[in-house]
């Protein structure tokens, strides 16, 4: 049945919360995180339950050392024919509240 699910959804084996925006493809798959994340996750809301979302996703986030840049949470998932899909949220905050969320995904050879 996992043999069955990865060869429809193209090899992939995303967590359930990443696996629509994975299917979805690099481009639109970005759009609808991000917008998915907004909406969840406004400028001003507090920046822990983000932070814990994109944990639960998959996604490891390491803070920025540099005041003013933005902290970057990665995701990566190798695919079967080595393929690598990546997907980078850059979370803009003062420590405490989001101020911004970018979302960039790309496909790559492993």
């Amino acid at each position: 049945m996992v043999l069955g699910a990865q060869l429809f959804s193209g090899g992939w084996s995303a967590r359930p919360e990443m696996e629509p925006y994975v299917k979805a493809g690099p481009r639109a798959g970005a759009e609808r995180l991000q917008r998915d994340l907004l909406a969840a996750h406004p400028p001003g809301a507090n920046l822990g339950p983000l932070r814990a979302q994109l944990q639960r996703y998959g996604f490891e986030c390491r803070p920025s050392v540099q005041q003013g840049v933005a902290e970057t949470c990665r995701f990566r998932l190798r695919r079967s024919d080595d393929q690598v899909l990546t997907a980078e949220v850059d979370l803009g905050h003062d420590g405490l509240v989001v101020q911004a969320i970018a979302v960039r995904m790309a496909l790559s050879p492993n």
